[in-house]
């Protein structure tokens, strides 16, 4: 199990935004899809929380542009938990172009663990707390 997880896939944009990069709701998209594929790996995707009576809501994201995307780019999301408090998880991500490795974007979201039925939110349990491994560090790996 690695604390980092890694989603590569192909820009298929449709349509392109009007300056014929990737609109930029896009990267929320995708650092969201990811987020969740990550969970899934680890054993407590939606429907795990879901049977527990658990929702994962966002409290904040942030996200920098750094270069832009393009139609046809092969890209990498890396993320992982920078930290991981009470009822809260600070997730980090960033996009690489695959060929380059260059630095496409980056993000931070907090997710807030919330009550299925309630909306309220909830302490993080320990099992789960143990598959989010807390990766501290100044940037991104």
């Amino acid at each position: 199990m690695s604390a980092i997880f890694e989603y590569a896939f192909k820009v298929n944009e449709k349509p392109e935004n009007y300056i014929r990069h990737v609109n930029n709701l896009s990267y929320l998209q995708w650092f969201i899809d990811t987020a969740i594929m990550h969970s899934d790996s680890l054993g407590w995707g939606m429907q795990a929380c879901k049977d527990r009576s658990l929702a994962w809501v966002v409290k904040s994201h942030h996200i920098e542009y750094l270069r832009e995307a393009f139609q046809g780019d092969e890209l990498i999301i890396y993320t992982w938990i920078h930290a991981i408090d009470k009822t809260r998880s600070t997730r980090r991500y960033k996009c690489v172009h695959k060929k380059s490795g260059k630095l496409i974007s980056k993000a931070e979201t907090i997710w807030v663990l919330v009550d299925y039925d309630t909306g309220r939110p909830k302490a993080i349990p320990q099992d789960l707390k143990e598959k989010f491994i807390v990766v501290q560090t100044r940037d991104e790996p």
